[in-house]
Protein backbone atom coordinates (compact mmCIF):
# COMPACT_ATOMS: atom_id res chain seq x y z
CA UNK A 1 0.00 0.00 0.00
CA UNK A 2 1.37 3.34 -0.73
CA UNK A 3 0.17 6.71 1.66
CA UNK A 4 0.88 10.02 0.13
CA UNK A 5 2.89 12.05 2.35
CA UNK A 6 0.32 14.06 4.82
CA UNK A 7 -0.04 17.62 4.60
CA UNK A 8 0.36 20.20 7.40
CA UNK A 9 -3.16 21.17 8.73
CA UNK A 10 -4.32 24.38 8.16
CA UNK A 11 -4.38 26.51 11.24
CA UNK A 12 -7.12 29.38 11.60
CA UNK A 13 -5.49 32.82 11.24
CA UNK A 14 -7.04 36.05 12.78
CA UNK A 15 -9.50 37.54 10.27
CA UNK A 16 -9.69 41.06 9.68
CA UNK A 17 -12.51 42.84 11.62
CA UNK A 18 -14.26 43.95 8.48
CA UNK A 19 -15.28 40.87 7.88
CA UNK A 20 -18.79 40.60 8.24
CA UNK A 21 -19.37 36.69 8.97
CA UNK A 22 -16.84 33.95 10.66
CA UNK A 23 -16.61 30.52 8.43
CA UNK A 24 -16.64 27.39 9.88
CA UNK A 25 -13.34 25.85 8.80
CA UNK A 26 -14.17 22.01 8.01
CA UNK A 27 -11.17 20.80 9.77
CA UNK A 28 -10.30 18.81 12.64
CA UNK A 29 -8.17 16.16 14.11
CA UNK A 30 -4.36 15.82 13.28
CA UNK A 31 -5.38 13.92 10.06
CA UNK A 32 -8.13 15.67 8.61
CA UNK A 33 -6.95 17.03 5.52
CA UNK A 34 -9.05 16.11 2.32
CA UNK A 35 -5.94 15.70 0.07
CA UNK A 36 -4.91 12.67 2.36
CA UNK A 37 -5.79 9.23 0.37
CA UNK A 38 -5.59 5.90 2.44
CA UNK A 39 -4.95 2.05 0.20
CA UNK A 40 -7.83 0.80 2.12
CA UNK A 41 -9.78 -2.77 1.32
CA UNK A 42 -13.36 -1.45 0.55
CA UNK A 43 -16.25 -3.73 0.78
CA UNK A 44 -18.26 -3.34 -2.62
CA UNK A 45 -21.84 -2.37 -2.27
CA UNK A 46 -24.79 -4.60 -2.59
CA UNK A 47 -25.76 -5.09 -5.95
CA UNK A 48 -22.90 -4.50 -7.79
CA UNK A 49 -20.93 -6.64 -10.05
CA UNK A 50 -18.34 -7.54 -7.92
CA UNK A 51 -19.62 -10.72 -5.76
CA UNK A 52 -20.13 -10.39 -2.35
CA UNK A 53 -20.78 -12.56 1.05
CA UNK A 54 -23.52 -12.15 3.76
CA UNK A 55 -20.41 -11.18 5.60
CA UNK A 56 -20.22 -8.16 4.21
CA UNK A 57 -22.72 -6.67 5.81
CA UNK A 58 -21.57 -6.95 9.32
CA UNK A 59 -23.96 -4.75 10.75
CA UNK A 60 -26.92 -5.92 9.04
CA UNK A 61 -27.07 -9.61 9.95
CA UNK A 62 -29.94 -11.38 8.24
CA UNK A 63 -31.94 -13.21 10.61
CA UNK A 64 -30.82 -16.79 9.45
CA UNK A 65 -27.59 -16.15 10.10
CA UNK A 66 -25.79 -16.67 13.15
CA UNK A 67 -24.47 -13.59 15.34
CA UNK A 68 -21.21 -13.47 15.03
CA UNK A 69 -18.52 -14.66 17.20
CA UNK A 70 -17.39 -12.69 20.51
CA UNK A 71 -13.64 -10.85 19.62
CA UNK A 72 -10.82 -12.54 21.84
CA UNK A 73 -9.34 -10.75 24.53
CA UNK A 74 -7.15 -8.27 24.32
CA UNK A 75 -4.37 -10.26 25.62
CA UNK A 76 -4.75 -13.57 23.29
CA UNK A 77 -4.96 -10.67 20.17
CA UNK A 78 -1.86 -9.62 18.24
CA UNK A 79 -3.16 -8.21 15.34
CA UNK A 80 -7.10 -7.67 15.10
CA UNK A 81 -8.55 -7.37 11.55
CA UNK A 82 -11.59 -9.37 9.68
CA UNK A 83 -11.09 -13.05 9.02
CA UNK A 84 -10.55 -14.00 5.68
CA UNK A 85 -14.30 -15.63 5.02
CA UNK A 86 -15.19 -11.96 6.39
CA UNK A 87 -14.14 -10.03 3.44
CA UNK A 88 -14.64 -10.68 -0.32
CA UNK A 89 -11.54 -11.84 -1.56
CA UNK A 90 -12.47 -9.42 -4.72
CA UNK A 91 -12.93 -6.76 -2.76
CA UNK A 92 -11.31 -3.94 -4.55
CA UNK A 93 -8.38 -2.30 -2.79
CA UNK A 94 -8.56 1.37 -3.74
CA UNK A 95 -7.01 4.76 -2.20
CA UNK A 96 -9.68 6.75 -0.37
CA UNK A 97 -9.03 10.11 0.44
CA UNK A 98 -11.38 12.02 3.78
CA UNK A 99 -13.31 13.64 1.40
CA UNK A 100 -14.81 10.98 -0.76
CA UNK A 101 -15.19 8.75 2.68
CA UNK A 102 -17.66 11.67 4.04
CA UNK A 103 -19.85 11.60 1.03
CA UNK A 104 -23.26 10.01 1.02
CA UNK A 105 -23.31 5.96 1.99
CA UNK A 106 -23.20 3.91 -0.91
CA UNK A 107 -23.00 0.50 1.14
CA UNK A 108 -19.26 0.93 0.40
CA UNK A 109 -17.06 0.42 3.89
CA UNK A 110 -13.41 0.95 4.66
CA UNK A 111 -11.91 -2.38 6.62
CA UNK A 112 -10.14 -1.21 10.11
CA UNK A 113 -7.24 -2.87 12.08
CA UNK A 114 -6.21 -2.44 15.05
CA UNK A 115 -3.03 -3.93 16.69
CA UNK A 116 -3.11 -6.01 20.59
CA UNK A 117 -4.27 -3.13 22.46
CA UNK A 118 -7.55 -2.45 20.24
CA UNK A 119 -5.78 0.89 18.75
CA UNK A 120 -6.11 1.85 15.10
CA UNK A 121 -2.99 0.87 12.98
CA UNK A 122 -2.37 1.38 9.07
CA UNK A 123 -3.04 3.46 6.49
CA UNK A 124 -7.30 2.82 7.45
CA UNK A 125 -6.44 4.51 11.01
CA UNK A 126 -5.13 8.09 9.24
CA UNK A 127 -8.45 7.64 7.54
CA UNK A 128 -10.02 7.26 10.69
CA UNK A 129 -8.68 9.76 12.22
CA UNK A 130 -9.33 12.63 9.29
CA UNK A 131 -12.82 11.52 9.28
CA UNK A 132 -13.40 11.73 12.65
CA UNK A 133 -11.50 14.93 12.85
CA UNK A 134 -14.43 16.38 10.41
CA UNK A 135 -17.63 14.74 12.10
CA UNK A 136 -16.22 16.15 15.49
CA UNK A 137 -15.62 19.48 13.99
CA UNK A 138 -19.17 19.69 12.79
CA UNK A 139 -21.51 21.19 15.25
CA UNK A 140 -24.80 20.49 13.58
CA UNK A 141 -24.46 17.30 14.91
CA UNK A 142 -22.54 17.80 17.93
CA UNK A 143 -23.49 21.25 19.66
CA UNK A 144 -21.21 23.64 20.22
CA UNK A 145 -22.59 25.24 23.26
CA UNK A 146 -22.40 22.10 25.48
CA UNK A 147 -20.03 22.60 28.23
CA UNK A 148 -18.83 19.12 28.23
CA UNK A 149 -17.90 16.52 25.78
CA UNK A 150 -19.35 14.02 28.00
CA UNK A 151 -22.80 15.25 28.19
CA UNK A 152 -23.43 15.63 24.13
CA UNK A 153 -26.00 13.45 24.00
CA UNK A 154 -26.16 12.68 20.12
CA UNK A 155 -22.27 10.70 20.20
CA UNK A 156 -24.44 7.28 20.37
CA UNK A 157 -26.44 8.43 16.73
CA UNK A 158 -23.90 9.47 15.22
CA UNK A 159 -21.50 6.41 15.99
CA UNK A 160 -23.75 3.99 14.92
CA UNK A 161 -25.63 5.95 11.83
CA UNK A 162 -22.22 7.43 10.68
CA UNK A 163 -19.25 5.83 11.40
CA UNK A 164 -20.34 2.20 11.53
CA UNK A 165 -21.66 2.95 8.06
CA UNK A 166 -18.50 4.25 6.57
CA UNK A 167 -16.07 1.33 8.66
CA UNK A 168 -16.33 -2.44 8.80
CA UNK A 169 -15.15 -3.46 12.02
CA UNK A 170 -15.73 -5.73 15.18
CA UNK A 171 -16.83 -4.13 18.56
CA UNK A 172 -15.08 -5.50 21.39
CA UNK A 173 -17.10 -6.29 24.80
CA UNK A 174 -15.04 -4.06 26.33
CA UNK A 175 -16.10 -1.23 24.32
CA UNK A 176 -12.80 0.05 24.09
CA UNK A 177 -12.77 0.67 20.30
CA UNK A 178 -16.08 2.53 21.16
CA UNK A 179 -14.38 4.70 23.49
CA UNK A 180 -11.25 5.53 21.15
CA UNK A 181 -13.47 6.71 18.59
CA UNK A 182 -15.15 8.89 20.75
CA UNK A 183 -12.06 10.38 22.08
CA UNK A 184 -11.17 11.42 18.96
CA UNK A 185 -14.18 12.83 18.04
CA UNK A 186 -14.17 14.86 21.41
CA UNK A 187 -10.82 16.26 20.58
CA UNK A 188 -12.11 17.39 17.56
CA UNK A 189 -14.84 18.94 18.98
CA UNK A 190 -13.16 20.59 21.85
CA UNK A 191 -10.38 21.46 19.69
CA UNK A 192 -12.04 23.11 16.93
CA UNK A 193 -14.22 25.08 19.38
CA UNK A 194 -11.69 26.60 20.96
CA UNK A 195 -10.08 27.90 17.58
CA UNK A 196 -13.11 29.31 16.83
CA UNK A 197 -13.67 31.21 19.65
CA UNK A 198 -10.43 32.99 19.13
CA UNK A 199 -11.03 33.21 15.68
CA UNK A 200 -14.56 34.81 15.79
CA UNK A 201 -14.58 36.34 18.84
CA UNK A 202 -13.32 39.97 19.58
CA UNK A 203 -13.85 41.25 23.36
CA UNK A 204 -14.06 44.62 21.88
CA UNK A 205 -17.27 44.59 20.24
CA UNK A 206 -20.58 43.80 22.36
CA UNK A 207 -21.94 40.10 22.82
CA UNK A 208 -24.48 41.22 20.14
CA UNK A 209 -22.02 41.89 17.40
CA UNK A 210 -20.26 38.73 18.78
CA UNK A 211 -23.20 36.81 17.96
CA UNK A 212 -23.88 37.64 14.78
CA UNK A 213 -20.29 37.47 13.86
CA UNK A 214 -20.57 33.61 14.48
CA UNK A 215 -19.24 31.10 12.28
CA UNK A 216 -21.82 29.85 9.61
CA UNK A 217 -23.68 26.48 10.63
CA UNK A 218 -24.09 27.77 14.23
CA UNK A 219 -27.06 29.07 15.48
CA UNK A 220 -27.26 32.46 17.71
CA UNK A 221 -28.48 30.52 20.45
CA UNK A 222 -25.87 28.08 20.60
CA UNK A 223 -23.16 30.23 19.82
CA UNK A 224 -24.09 32.66 22.52
CA UNK A 225 -24.13 30.09 25.41
CA UNK A 226 -21.09 28.67 23.74
CA UNK A 227 -19.43 32.79 24.29
CA UNK A 228 -21.19 32.69 27.96
CA UNK A 229 -19.46 29.27 29.20
CA UNK A 230 -16.22 30.25 27.71
CA UNK A 231 -16.52 33.79 28.92
CA UNK A 232 -17.12 32.85 32.71
CA UNK A 233 -14.38 33.49 35.55
CA UNK A 234 -14.52 29.75 36.11
CA UNK A 235 -13.45 29.23 32.80
CA UNK A 236 -10.93 31.63 32.09
CA UNK A 237 -9.22 30.50 35.01
CA UNK A 238 -9.41 26.35 33.65
CA UNK A 239 -7.98 27.59 30.59
CA UNK A 240 -5.17 29.48 31.87
CA UNK A 241 -3.94 26.30 34.09
CA UNK A 242 -4.47 24.36 31.30
CA UNK A 243 -1.87 26.93 29.13
CA UNK A 244 0.57 26.58 31.94
CA UNK A 245 0.28 22.61 32.42
CA UNK A 246 1.08 22.64 28.48
CA UNK A 247 3.89 24.33 28.78
CA UNK A 248 5.80 22.82 31.05
CA UNK A 249 4.73 19.14 28.88
CA UNK A 250 8.08 17.39 28.33
CA UNK A 251 6.67 14.38 26.26
CA UNK A 252 6.58 15.53 23.14
CA UNK A 253 7.41 13.45 20.15
CA UNK A 254 8.81 13.66 16.30
CA UNK A 255 6.29 11.36 15.06
CA UNK A 256 4.01 13.57 13.40
CA UNK A 257 0.24 13.34 12.80
CA UNK A 258 0.69 9.64 13.61
CA UNK A 259 -0.06 8.04 16.32
CA UNK A 260 2.59 5.97 18.24
CA UNK A 261 0.57 2.91 17.34
CA UNK A 262 0.84 3.46 13.49
CA UNK A 263 4.20 3.99 13.91
CA UNK A 264 5.20 1.17 16.00
CA UNK A 265 3.25 -1.22 13.71
CA UNK A 266 5.22 0.41 10.22
CA UNK A 267 8.20 0.20 11.76
CA UNK A 268 7.81 -3.44 12.77
CA UNK A 269 7.04 -4.06 9.27
CA UNK A 270 10.15 -2.55 8.51
CA UNK A 271 12.27 -4.32 10.61
CA UNK A 272 10.66 -7.58 10.52
CA UNK A 273 10.11 -7.91 14.21
CA UNK A 274 8.29 -6.13 16.94
CA UNK A 275 9.45 -3.28 17.53
CA UNK A 276 10.02 -2.56 21.67
CA UNK A 277 8.36 0.23 22.95
CA UNK A 278 11.66 1.93 24.30
CA UNK A 279 12.64 1.47 20.99
CA UNK A 280 9.75 3.36 19.30
CA UNK A 281 10.30 6.16 22.15
CA UNK A 282 14.43 6.24 21.02
CA UNK A 283 12.91 6.56 17.20
CA UNK A 284 10.59 9.39 18.17
CA UNK A 285 12.37 11.88 20.42
CA UNK A 286 15.06 11.98 17.98
CA UNK A 287 15.93 14.61 15.40
CA UNK A 288 16.57 13.73 11.67
CA UNK A 289 20.23 13.76 12.78
CA UNK A 290 20.54 11.52 15.40
CA UNK A 291 20.28 14.23 18.78
CA UNK A 292 17.35 14.15 20.88
CA UNK A 293 14.53 16.79 21.09
CA UNK A 294 15.96 17.88 24.77
CA UNK A 295 17.60 16.61 27.14
CA UNK A 296 15.30 15.37 29.16
CA UNK A 297 14.18 12.65 26.42
CA UNK A 298 18.15 12.11 26.29
CA UNK A 299 17.96 10.98 30.07
CA UNK A 300 15.40 8.66 29.00
CA UNK A 301 16.70 7.05 25.96
CA UNK A 302 20.18 6.37 27.47
CA UNK A 303 18.09 4.16 30.53
CA UNK A 304 16.18 2.54 27.44
CA UNK A 305 19.38 1.57 25.89
CA UNK A 306 21.66 0.33 29.16
CA UNK A 307 17.94 -1.48 30.90
CA UNK A 308 17.44 -3.02 26.88
CA UNK A 309 20.96 -4.28 27.01
CA UNK A 310 21.24 -5.48 30.24
CA UNK A 311 17.60 -7.33 30.10
CA UNK A 312 16.61 -8.59 26.65
CA UNK A 313 13.42 -9.24 28.26
CA UNK A 314 12.84 -5.94 29.03
CA UNK A 315 12.20 -5.39 25.15
CA UNK A 316 8.84 -7.18 25.52
CA UNK A 317 6.21 -5.08 25.80
CA UNK A 318 4.61 -5.37 29.61
CA UNK A 319 4.08 -3.10 32.13
CA UNK A 320 8.17 -3.48 33.44
CA UNK A 321 9.60 -3.18 30.19
CA UNK A 322 12.66 -0.90 29.44
CA UNK A 323 10.12 2.26 28.84
CA UNK A 324 8.20 1.43 32.21
CA UNK A 325 10.99 0.99 33.91
CA UNK A 326 12.94 4.48 32.30
CA UNK A 327 10.17 6.54 32.90
CA UNK A 328 9.55 5.49 36.54
CA UNK A 329 6.69 3.71 38.60
CA UNK A 330 4.02 6.94 37.90
CA UNK A 331 3.82 5.62 34.46
CA UNK A 332 4.37 1.93 34.26
CA UNK A 333 1.21 2.03 33.05
CA UNK A 334 0.98 1.97 29.06
CA UNK A 335 -0.84 4.50 26.94
CA UNK A 336 -4.04 2.92 27.06
CA UNK A 337 -4.03 2.33 30.44
CA UNK A 338 -3.18 5.98 31.60
CA UNK A 339 -5.55 7.21 29.83
CA UNK A 340 -8.41 5.09 30.97
CA UNK A 341 -7.28 5.56 34.19
CA UNK A 342 -7.39 9.65 34.12
CA UNK A 343 -10.80 9.38 31.99
CA UNK A 344 -12.31 7.05 35.49
CA UNK A 345 -10.39 9.63 37.82
CA UNK A 346 -12.22 12.56 35.77
CA UNK A 347 -15.69 10.63 36.02
CA UNK A 348 -14.84 10.09 39.50
CA UNK A 349 -14.22 13.56 40.40
CA UNK A 350 -17.50 14.95 38.59
CA UNK A 351 -19.84 12.03 40.03
CA UNK A 352 -18.50 13.32 43.52
CA UNK A 353 -18.39 17.20 42.79
CA UNK A 354 -22.12 16.56 41.84
CA UNK A 355 -22.60 14.55 44.84
CA UNK A 356 -21.56 16.81 47.13
CA UNK A 357 -23.36 19.77 45.68
CA UNK A 358 -26.66 16.87 45.62
CA UNK A 359 -25.87 16.56 49.30
CA UNK A 360 -25.19 20.48 50.06
CA UNK A 361 -28.99 21.02 48.48
CA UNK A 362 -30.51 18.51 50.45
CA UNK A 363 -28.76 19.63 53.83
CA UNK A 364 -29.96 23.63 53.05
CA UNK A 365 -33.83 21.85 52.42
CA UNK A 366 -33.69 19.87 55.32
CA UNK A 367 -31.66 23.04 57.46
CA UNK A 368 -35.34 25.24 55.96
CA UNK A 369 -37.80 22.71 57.01
CA UNK A 370 -36.15 22.26 60.43
CA UNK A 371 -36.35 25.74 60.97
CA UNK A 372 -39.57 26.34 59.68
CA UNK A 373 -40.92 23.46 62.09
CA UNK A 374 -39.07 25.44 64.99
CA UNK A 375 -40.46 28.48 63.99
CA UNK A 376 -44.28 26.93 63.40
CA UNK A 377 -44.19 25.22 67.01
CA UNK A 378 -43.06 28.50 68.81
CA UNK A 379 -45.60 29.98 66.87
CA UNK A 380 -48.11 27.19 68.20
CA UNK A 381 -46.82 27.27 71.84
CA UNK A 382 -46.90 31.15 72.00
CA UNK A 383 -50.70 30.54 70.90
CA UNK A 384 -51.61 27.96 72.96
CA UNK A 385 -50.25 29.93 75.93
CA UNK A 386 -52.59 32.77 74.89
CA UNK A 387 -55.62 30.82 74.83
CA UNK A 388 -54.76 29.12 77.96
CA UNK A 389 -55.13 32.65 79.39
CA UNK A 390 -58.00 33.52 77.51
CA UNK A 391 -59.60 30.20 79.17
CA UNK A 392 -58.61 30.45 82.45
CA UNK A 393 -59.87 33.96 82.58
CA UNK A 394 -63.16 33.04 81.22
CA UNK A 395 -63.13 30.49 84.04
CA UNK A 396 -62.71 32.99 85.88
CA UNK A 397 -65.24 35.59 84.36
CA UNK A 398 -68.10 32.82 84.55
CA UNK A 399 -67.60 31.80 87.78
CA UNK A 400 -68.06 35.61 89.56
CA UNK A 401 -71.15 35.94 87.16
CA UNK A 402 -72.41 32.98 88.75
CA UNK A 403 -71.75 33.87 92.16
CA UNK A 404 -73.14 37.05 92.01
CA UNK A 405 -76.26 35.67 90.02
CA UNK A 406 -76.91 33.27 92.75
CA UNK A 407 -76.27 35.94 95.75
CA UNK A 408 -79.15 38.32 93.70
CA UNK A 409 -81.30 35.73 92.80
CA UNK A 410 -81.56 33.90 95.75
CA UNK A 411 -83.28 36.43 97.62
CA UNK A 412 -85.88 36.31 95.06
CA UNK A 413 -86.33 39.75 94.59
CA UNK A 414 -85.63 42.01 91.36
CA UNK A 415 -82.07 42.88 91.03
CA UNK A 416 -81.18 46.67 92.42
CA UNK A 417 -81.42 49.23 89.92
CA UNK A 418 -77.40 49.74 89.68
CA UNK A 419 -76.82 46.68 89.10
CA UNK A 420 -79.79 46.02 86.10
CA UNK A 421 -77.92 49.01 84.44
CA UNK A 422 -74.44 47.07 84.99
CA UNK A 423 -75.56 43.82 83.56
CA UNK A 424 -77.28 45.88 80.22
CA UNK A 425 -73.98 47.84 79.94
CA UNK A 426 -72.40 43.86 79.68
CA UNK A 427 -75.07 42.82 77.26
CA UNK A 428 -74.48 45.77 74.73
CA UNK A 429 -71.03 44.84 75.52
CA UNK A 430 -71.88 41.03 74.09
CA UNK A 431 -73.38 42.60 71.58
CA UNK A 432 -70.30 44.55 70.45
CA UNK A 433 -68.11 42.12 70.98
CA UNK A 434 -69.62 38.68 69.47
CA UNK A 435 -67.98 35.72 70.91
CA UNK A 436 -64.92 34.85 69.09
CA UNK A 437 -64.32 30.73 69.67
CA UNK A 438 -64.17 31.51 73.90
CA UNK A 439 -62.05 35.22 73.27
CA UNK A 440 -63.27 38.36 74.89
CA UNK A 441 -61.62 41.37 74.10
CA UNK A 442 -59.50 42.69 76.35
CA UNK A 443 -62.06 45.51 76.73
CA UNK A 444 -64.76 44.01 77.73
CA UNK A 445 -62.99 41.26 80.57
CA UNK A 446 -61.36 44.65 81.60
CA UNK A 447 -64.77 46.34 81.54
CA UNK A 448 -66.51 43.07 83.03
CA UNK A 449 -63.57 43.20 85.96
CA UNK A 450 -63.95 46.46 86.91
CA UNK A 451 -67.93 46.02 86.73
CA UNK A 452 -67.26 43.16 89.64
CA UNK A 453 -65.70 45.61 91.89
CA UNK A 454 -68.20 48.51 91.36
CA UNK A 455 -70.82 45.88 91.81
CA UNK A 456 -70.27 43.71 94.97
CA UNK A 457 -70.03 46.19 97.73
CA UNK A 458 -73.43 47.41 96.77
CA UNK A 459 -74.57 43.45 96.45
CA UNK A 460 -72.78 43.08 99.67
CA UNK A 461 -75.00 45.91 101.66
CA UNK A 462 -78.47 44.76 99.99
CA UNK A 463 -77.48 41.24 101.37
CA UNK A 464 -77.04 43.02 104.54
CA UNK A 465 -80.10 44.77 104.87
CA UNK A 466 -82.42 41.79 104.37
CA UNK A 467 -80.46 40.03 106.91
Amino acid sequence: MHLEKMPRVGRFTKKAREDTACQQPQVGGHAASTSQRADCPILPPNGSNTPTSSSLRPFRPSRTEPLPAPQASMNDVQNSEPDAEEVDPQADEVKLSVKEAMKPPNGRKAVLRFNSALQPVGDEAGLLSGVMGLLGSDYTKFPICERDWRKVRTRDKVYNEIVKEMFHFEEDSRGIIKRRIFKMLGRAWKETRNRLYHHCYDPELSLAANIENRPDGITADHWRKFLDYRNSEETQEKCKKNTENRSKQLYTHTGGSKSLARLGEEESERQGRIVSRGELYLLTHKRTNGSYIHDAARAIGERIEAIEQCDESSRLSSQNDSLAQALGKERLADGFEREEIQRVLLELQAELAAEKLKRKAVEDEVAAEKTKRDEVAAEKTKRQAVEDEVAAGKVRMQAMESALLCLLQGQGRKLPSDVATWMSALEGQNRKFPDRGGFKPPLYIATLILGFAAVVPAVLENCRKII
